[in-house]
Order: C-alpha cells, then structure tokens, then sequence
C-alpha cells in the first residue's frame, strides 16, 4: 500500500475520529479507504462535496431572497442594496 499525508483542521480530525468511533472503523485508513470505495461505486456523491456548503437554493425571488435577509434584521442596507443587485444580475434567480 502506498500512504498519502492530508491536512485536516482539528475540528476535522475530531469528526473523523468520532465517525471512526461510531462506525467501527479500526482507524483513520480505514475510514478513508470506505470513503474512496464510496466514490468510486458512486461517482455522482462527490458533486455534493464540490458544492457544499454552496447549495443551489430552491428560491429564485430576488424579492424574496432579499426579503428574508431584511427580517433578520442583521444586514445594513447597503448590504442589502448589493445582495439585491447582485442577485438581479444573476442569471438564476427572477426579479
């Protein structure tokens, strides 16, 4: 076997120390060799990981989009200016 080096967060090794942990993976190689069978019986799942956290939303309102950010009351209104803008100058979401 050949043996790869990675950098992970210490958040990340937590995750995968308690999916090991929980699954029942002898340790970390194992864990990582069950990912790659996953992806090769499975191609399309890494779609998902190339988009995460960027997920298409089901929304396509700009009004809406926008809308819901004024309610949270959080964002200034410059801010909601340009998300505005932006999104209408997106070619996914309507005006």
């Amino acid at each position: 076997m050949n043996t790869l080096s990675i950098s992970v967060t210490k958040a990340q090794v937590g995750v995968i120390d308690k999916l090991i942990s929980l699954h029942g993976f002898a340790n970390r190689s194992e864990f990582f060799r069950a990912l790659l069978r996953l992806v090769a019986m499975e191609p399309a799942i890494i779609n998902s990981a190339i988009a995460f956290p960027f997920v298409t939303p089901d929304e396509k309102s700009t009004a809406k989009v926008v809308e819901s950010f004024r309610n949270t009351k959080t964002y200034s209104p410059e801010f909601l200016q340009d998300l505005e803008e932006g999104l209408n100058e997106s070619g996914y979401f309507t005006k």
